[in-house]
């Protein structure tokens, strides 16, 4: 289990509660609504639109856009976490081996 990819997905996990909580507290202004629901997602939205894939979710209501773009979000949260923390024990693993090593 990658400690540096739950974090990451917490962290992404409280900013998105923190933008939807503050939506609600902002149900007057729909305008603010709107681009404090759209901030957690706002750079994997504009990646899919470079793709090409943008009209996918167009007509999708929030919780739907969450669900697909936030949990795929958090996949790639959580492997990019395990990749650092894989690179820091390689890291280690070669800078202890050369360490034992001795320099004539």
């Amino acid at each position: 289990m990658s400690k540096i990819g739950l974090t990451l997905c917490l962290f992404y996990l409280a900013f998105a509660g923190l933008c939807i909580w503050a939506s609600w507290e902002s149900a007057g202004d729909p305008k603010g609504s709107f681009v404090l629901l759209q901030l957690p997602l706002a750079l994997q939205l504009g990646f899919l639109d470079w793709l090409g894939l943008g009209s996918l979710l167009s007509r999708a209501s929030w919780p739907v856009a969450y669900s697909v773009i936030g949990s795929l979000t958090l996949i790639a949260l959580y492997l990019s976490g395990w990749l650092v923390s894989r690179a820091i024990r390689t890291f280690q693993g070669v800078s202890s081996q050369g360490a034992g090593e001795k320099i004539d």
